[in-house]
């Protein structure tokens, strides 16, 4: 992947409208742009470089994006937002989809794969969105809060890969959708090779029919009864050994349709590993894990174990997403910009993820705060260097390497007092509709 090109298919500089197209076609191909239709100020590309910018800039709003438009990139354009929203609505979803699964594999490819085509780390999570009635209609209120009191809860299940670091959105949904609801909806985008880690929603023997059909396989914590042993079972080690699921009927199986459960098999054979995890600070806990990797010479129960607590791993992507990059909150006020800017922060983290594979730096952690933040002064260095006609690829060089020389340090393990330390928000909760309130009441 030429660094040039990828800046400039990012829309972080203004090029002519054929090398714009011809960067876009070599970093990205196979992705859908809209052509055709009249010249505008705000075009596809760059109204998804400002979005970028808005992302790094920790979920800035649309006016800096119009400030950026004016200052660095030069363009003539109104201070006004409204041009820029409407663009934004023009950008397809699809594009951004593809672009970060582009960059995902291109840091896995970075990071080095081993025999499997993708090593992914599956779990829900929610944002927020603003209060409108097009948003209520596609995402209701969490339980609790009142008509007029809440926000819509936006539902999503989440890929993360365990080898370059990079994110997915599979499905999105409303919060009650439980997580192996969207598993089976999301089915239909597993590919051969692939493996699946994730928590108890995910095991079950549908799941790993499920599995088998794509030509992939799965890591899943195990519920207690799995520990329950057959007369049949066969004994790989201690707490190792090999057991079979029948098909039968529960609620994870009502989720599948009739006619594709009838190809299901009877029974499959799974492999159930139980250990006992020593974490200093913690008592120890005993888990159960169940996969469908069988060969213990290939596969040894350490390795597996080692991969399933890499999991964790999906729950500090979301406080990079939701708490660094501050996209708890969605300010979407329809389904389709919603949608828009969560795929946007997916691409904005995935570009940071595959400066941070750039690096090539193993057993170190880079920060997504720092990196953001370099990322994002170089982006305004950027329009500058190409009308200067300066080496975007060399720059970019230089932040991928100021990005690697910022290292996050292993703190020691500090003692906890058990007490709370969060203290309460000075500000009662709504109990009535917002356009109720007095003026004097709003802040």
């Amino acid at each position: 992947m030429d660094d040039t090109a990828l800046l400039l298919s990012l829309g972080f500089a203004r090029p002519s409208a054929r090398e714009a197209a011809e960067s876009f076609r070599q970093v990205f191909p196979g992705v859908s742009t809209r052509e055709g239709g009249r010249v505008r100020a705000f075009d596809e590309r760059t109204t998804v470089g400002l979005m970028l910018g808005q992302a790094l800039g920790r979920n800035a709003p649309c006016k800096e994006a119009v400030r950026r438009a004016q200052l660095e990139l030069g363009m003539d354009v109104s201070a006004s937002t409204a041009a820029f929203c409407k663009a934004r609505g023009r950008v397809l979803p699809s594009t951004l989809e593809g672009m970060s699964a582009r960059l995902c594999a291109k840091a896995d490819a970075l990071c080095g794969l081993d025999e499997f085509s993708g090593v992914w780390a599956l779990d829900g999570t929610t944002f927020q969105a603003s209060d409108t009635e097009e948003n209520r209609a596609e995402w209701p209120y969490a339980s609790g809060p009142k008509s007029g009191c809440g926000f819509p809860v936006v539902g999503a299940l989440v890929a993360h890969s365990l080898v370059g670091k990079g994110s997915s959105i599979l499905v999105t949904a409303p919060w009650k959708a439980h997580d192996f609801r969207l598993y089976v909806e999301a089915s239909a985008r597993f590919k051969a090779g692939e493996l699946h880690v994730g928590d108890r929603a995910f095991c079950s023997f549908t799941a790993f029919a499920i599995l088998a059909e794509a030509g992939a396989d799965g890591i899943f914590r195990g519920k207690d009864w799995c520990r329950k042993g057959r007369q049949d079972d066969v004994a790989l080690g201690p707490g190792d050994r090999l057991t079979k699921w029948e098909k039968r009927q529960s609620k994870r199986s009502m989720t599948v349709p009739p006619e594709r459960r009838a190809g299901f098999p009877d029974e499959i054979t799974v492999r159930v590993i139980t250990a006992k995890i020593r974490v200093r600070g913690f008592r120890d806990e005993e888990i159960v894990v169940v996969t469908s990797l069988l060969d213990d010479k290939k596969y040894p129960k350490e390795k597996i174990l080692e991969w399933y607590l890499r999991r964790w791993e999906i729950e500090v992507s979301f406080r990079d997403m939701k708490t660094t990059l501050r996209y708890e909150f969605i300010r979407g006020r329809t389904p389709l910009v919603v949608k828009l800017e969560i795929g946007v922060l997916i691409l904005a983290y995935n570009l940071m993820r595959y400066v941070i594979a750039r690096g090539r730096a193993r057993g170190q952690r880079r920060g997504i705060a720092s990196t953001a933040a370099a990322a994002m002064a170089f982006i305004s260095t950027a329009p500058m260097l190409y009308a200067a006609r300066r080496s975007l690829g060399r720059a970019f060089s230089r932040l991928v390497a100021a990005v690697e020389a910022d290292a996050l340090s292993r703190r020691k393990r500090k003692n906890y007092v058990r007490a709370v330390k969060r203290r309460p928000k000075p500000y009662p909760l709504l109990t009535k509709p917002r356009s109720e309130y007095r003026p004097e009441e709003v802040i």
